[in-house]
């Protein structure tokens, strides 16, 4: 008669305030990018057999930034939606003088870099992209969270989306991000891209909100759209130049920038979208992410109109 075997063993009940260590490691494989803050890794994950991007922030920012840092991974750690990089680990170096982050590793590139060896984006393929990005701003705005730095180069498309299919997208970087939940913080200092900024933001504690990452956004599709920023002219212009134009300058309708082709319902379509999206009052622009997809998805229906007509 066979003897039975030994008992399994259960897994052991933790109580409460008990410590899991995490005893791992990364094993960097390369660099990946650099900024201004800090470097961006490749790295190999053993415990998981995966990669990784590993955020480093630079030994000497000031204490303003590495605040920045902690609360950009703290926030990440918390998100839970496909069009949006999720931090999965955070600590700091051996040496104790630098912090970082582990986050979601993605092949592709940004949409800046596609644009630089593009020019610009056919309608079917932009409005893919810029709707998968106001789905992760619906996401963050219903969390009052304002992202404060929508640009293209902090919207990453993970595959090639030239090849007809769609990408999958992701929004990244909440570096500057503003929690609207009280207690409210106080920015005395200008932080974003002058090139993308609202006019409220522009300004010392100014009144941001949700409307001002869709300002930002509609700057960026003005820019997939022709290839051609409508402030380009003024880059070489004092900072406060730019900054002015965002309040005061209308810029010059995108339909004039459109390719031969284009047909006059999309290209007077075009125009009200942007005029909307980047209307200088905020009360002017789109009520939300979800307002503004809507209107996304009727331009793109026109000009699939035009492309089957």
């Amino acid at each position: 008669m066979p003897q039975p075997g030994p008992a399994p063993r259960r897994a052991p009940l933790l109580r409460p305030g008990t410590v899991v260590e995490r005893g791992r490691g990364y094993e960097i494989v390369e660099l990946a990018g650099e900024g201004g803050m800090g470097k961006v890794y490749r790295a190999y994950d053993p415990a998981l057999d995966r990669y990784v991007a590993i955020k480093i922030l630079k030994p000497d920012v000031p204490d303003q930034q590495r605040s920045r840092f902690d609360r950009e991974a703290k926030l990440a750690a918390t998100f839970s939606h496909p069009n949006l990089i999720r931090v999965l680990d955070a600590g700091v170096l051996p040496d104790g003088t630098s912090k970082w982050m582990a986050m979601e590793y993605l092949r592709g590139q940004d949409l800046g870099q596609l644009l630089e060896e593009s020019g610009r984006l056919a309608p079917e393929i932009f409005v893919d992209v810029i709707s998968q990005v106001l789905d992760a701003l619906e996401y963050v705005h219903d969390r009052r969270i304002v992202h404060c730095d929508v640009k293209p180069e902090n919207i990453f498309l993970t595959r090639d989306p030239l090849d007809r299919r769609i990408p999958v997208v992701k929004l990244f970087d909440f570096g500057i991000h503003r929690d609207l939940r009280p207690p409210i913080e106080l920015w005395r200092k200008l932080t974003g891209d002058p090139r993308y900024m609202a006019p409220e933001q522009a300004v010392p504690n100014g009144a941001v909100g949700p409307v001002t990452d869709l300002y930002a956004l509609g700057i960026t599709v003005y820019e997939v759209a022709t290839g051609v920023h409508p402030f380009a002219k003024l880059f070489a212009e004092p900072l406060q130049v730019l900054l002015e134009a965002h309040a005061k300058l209308a810029p010059e309708p995108p339909s004039r920038y459109l390719p031969g082709g284009m047909s006059r319902p999309f290209a007077q379509a075009l125009d009200a979208f942007i005029g909307r999206a980047c209307a200088k009052d905020p009360r002017r622009r789109f009520a939300s992410a979800a307002d503004m997809k809507r209107a996304l998805v009727r331009l793109g229906q026109i000009a699939r109109m035009r492309a089957t007509g």
